[in-house]
């Protein structure tokens, strides 16, 4: 039997905030007692029949502990998932300890010039705030997408890691910890006929050029990069209801 790895981006691509829900989305994620994230009805009800007929999996650059907030439905909770930008498998919710262990080989390189990085960031008074996830990489809230952009700018070209600046926030990786590579890893692990891969922002390019099939909603986002196929959103829906009916259309196309 033929078989997809579905590999997603979450926030902005299958999930929103209360800023941009409607009357009709559900809520799947609390923080503090507050309702944070959400789903479309109509994309829950889509992934529902992803989940039975493909591997759906979670390719986040939340934190574990971020990620262990989102209640699923029942029927759309995946086995797997990514988190820390592919530096962290959960299984069930339980962190897989032989793909940690490679994750920690391969950005002990990366430790020092994360630390001095973070020893930096007072420098930048874009930065409002920061933290090293899961051991993994470094973060930094800033003031806005601009305060960001300029952040980017003031630390680009003075480090060996990969800094990114999405929205207001700003992010410092290892070279090896990224969705990209996080793909690969899958893919040797599930042995997929197909890989689909869905994203929004600049940190899910790399998991959009490893993909057979890329979904995303700009071709700004792609443009200059590679991707063996592409779905690029027309904008007549929601980019979740999109993505999810362009994966359910593809697992019908490929014969059993």
């Amino acid at each position: 039997m033929n078989k997809i790895l579905f590999a997603s981006d979450l926030d902005n691509t299958l999930l929103f905030s209360w800023r941009h829900k409607t009357d009709s989305d559900q809520c799947v994620e609390h923080l503090d007692g507050k309702e944070q994230g959400f789903c479309t009805q109509q994309s829950l009800e889509l992934l529902a029949s992803v989940c039975e007929q493909a591997w759906f999996v979670p390719v986040t650059t939340r934190s574990v502990a971020q990620y262990q907030r989102i209640a699923w439905p029942a029927p759309c909770a995946p086995e797997f998932a990514v988190a820390a930008n592919g530096g962290i498998l959960l299984v069930n919710g339980v962190v897989d300890s032989k793909w940690y262990m490679q994750t920690q080989e391969l950005s002990a390189p990366w430790w020092d010039e994360l630390l001095y990085l973070q020893s930096r960031l007072p420098e930048a008074p874009m930065c409002r705030r920061w933290r090293i996830v899961d051991g993994l990489y470094l973060f930094a809230v800033c003031g806005d997408e601009e305060s960001a952009q300029a952040g980017r700018r003031f630390f680009e070209g003075g480090t060996g890691l990969n800094v990114e600046a999405s929205g207001r926030k700003l992010y410092f990786f290892p070279p090896p910890i990224n969705k990209g590579d996080a793909v690969s890893r899958l893919r040797a692990r599930f042995l997929p006929d197909k890989v689909i891969c869905a994203g929004d922002s600049v940190i899910d390019v790399p998991m959009l050029r490893a993909a057979d099939i890329a979904i995303f909603p700009d071709a700004d986002l792609m443009r200059g990069e590679h991707a063996a196929a592409v779905m690029l959103h027309s904008g007549a829906e929601r980019f979740p209801d999109f993505v999810l009916k362009s994966v359910l259309n593809e697992i019908r196309r490929i014969p059993v």
